[in-house]
């Protein structure tokens, strides 16, 4: 409970930030309690109200985290919140009490078009971290321009993939006949929310090793992964070829020392595709 509570609070923090609009919300809901005289839809304004505090308040938003069995980020207990509807309808309420005094002189319009603007621009980043999106972007470019060359080279083989996660990530999305050792949901527990898929501990170890492996310059990498890496090649290899992989993707800049044990463990054969370098069983 007590990790519940302290993410509930630091997770607050960066939520409000994070483009979701919140800020304005919480003005809308001021603006409507204390201009509005007539209160209209006053059932959805003091739900809304009610939702958006225990979401705020670290008490009731880790209570709400753990009625929803852990298994969502903060994030997911705002879906309680009818953000979209209350702040498009309390900015409809607003303009239409302001701008009728504003009609034939749109000087007094004005004052009211700078302050949407402004409360527009107290509302976190806007959309997220321009440069972690154009970051995802170029993974998935990556991911798909791979793929492309995957399905063009063997486009008539039954093809299950094992590959670095940047590339799981979107392998399916590029092309939806190709099988997977693992999904998402891998590295993402919260999708089995929805999915429910479970795996054994020879695929997790199998993920791990694949972390490790995918990199190409070991300059930065603890000597204990390392090693632990090279001395269960064999042993991740024939894992791989249990769970059905017939396609082994790794960066082409992987030592040739390595690269062989991969061939010889597999019995595959090798082909490079881009960056990345192939061992298949087709």
């Amino acid at each position: 409970m007590t990790e519940l509570l302290q993410n509930a609070s630091l997770r607050w923090v960066g939520y409000k930030g994070s483009g979701k609009i919140v800020a304005l919300l919480l003005a809308v809901l001021l603006f409507w309690w204390f201009a509005e005289k007539e209160k209209k839809q006053r059932a959805l304004l003091l739900y809304t109200t009610v939702a958006a505090a225990c979401c705020i308040v670290p008490v009731t938003a880790a209570f709400l985290m753990l009625y929803q069995t852990k298994f969502y980020d903060y994030e997911w207990i705002w879906s309680m919140v009818p953000v979209t509807a209350v702040t498009a309808y309390g900015l409809t309420l607003f303009l239409a009490g302001h701008w009728k005094e504003a009609q034939g002189n749109w000087r007094r319009g004005l004052p009211v078009t700078l302050l949407l603007l402004m409360a527009m621009l107290f509302c976190g980043d806007l959309g997220g971290d321009m440069e972690a999106r154009a970051e995802t972007n170029a993974e998935k470019d990556e991911a798909y321009e791979v793929v492309g060359m995957l399905s063009e080279r063997w486009s008539r083989e039954d093809i299950c993939l094992l590959a670095p996660q940047r590339i799981l990530e979107y392998a399916r999305e590029a092309d939806g006949r190709l099988r997977l050792a693992y999904g998402r949901n891998m590295w993402d527990p919260w999708l089995n929310a929805y999915a429910y898929d479970t795996y054994d501990g020879k695929a997790e170890d199998l993920c791990q090793w694949m972390a490790w492996a995918e990199q190409a310059s070991w300059i930065w990498m603890p000597e204990a992964d390392k090693e632990e890496m090279l001395d269960t090649l064999e042993k991740q290899v024939e894992t791989a070829v249990e769970m059905g992989v017939n396609c082994l993707l790794l960066p082409a800049g992987i030592p040739s020392d390595m690269s062989e044990r991969i061939e010889k463990a597999m019995g595959a054969e090798v082909q490079t595709l881009g960056d990345y370098v192939a061992f298949t069983l087709f």
